[in-house]
């Protein structure tokens, strides 16, 4: 067994479990795991981005804070399933949003969310050889 220092995720011999339960907890104290980086926040140390969305509009600027908080439960959600999708940065420049992901899924998500929770115009662009995507979602 493995626990990750930084978030506290345990790795139990198959996977990694992200909010580990208690009687998952005793184990790991029972067996003194080893304390090694879970695949999120190792992405999270060597900076690996996997996908980046890029938010534009006069309703982004808006309805900041929804957006935000409907980006932080999609990652929240996603984590619980894949404990490497992370979100990496996230940057604002004059009203324009950029957020890194450490999984290219996340990214994914993340712009299908906001067409589905606010419309808008989606795009989702893969890079064709390496794990990697664009999303691009804007509304004016």
């Amino acid at each position: 067994m493995k626990i990750c220092p930084r978030c506290g995720a345990v790795y139990d011999g198959h996977k990694w479990v992200p909010e580990p339960d208690d009687e998952l907890v005793k184990q790991v104290k029972k067996k003194s795991a080893k304390s090694e980086l879970c695949p999120g926040d190792l992405r999270l140390e060597k900076g690996q981005v996997e996908g980046v969305v890029t938010l534009k509009g006069s309703f982004m600027r808006e309805h900041k804070d929804d957006i935000l908080n409907l980006i932080g439960r999609v990652e929240r959600n996603g984590r619980s399933r894949n404990v490497a999708a992370r979100i990496y940065e996230m940057k604002e420049d004059d009203g324009e949003f950029s957020i890194e992901t450490t999984d290219e899924h996340l990214a994914e998500r993340i712009g299908k969310e906001l067409e589905k929770a606010f419309k808008g115009d989606l795009e989702i662009k893969w890079q064709e050889k390496d794990r990697f995507v664009r999303v691009s979602w804007q509304r004016d």
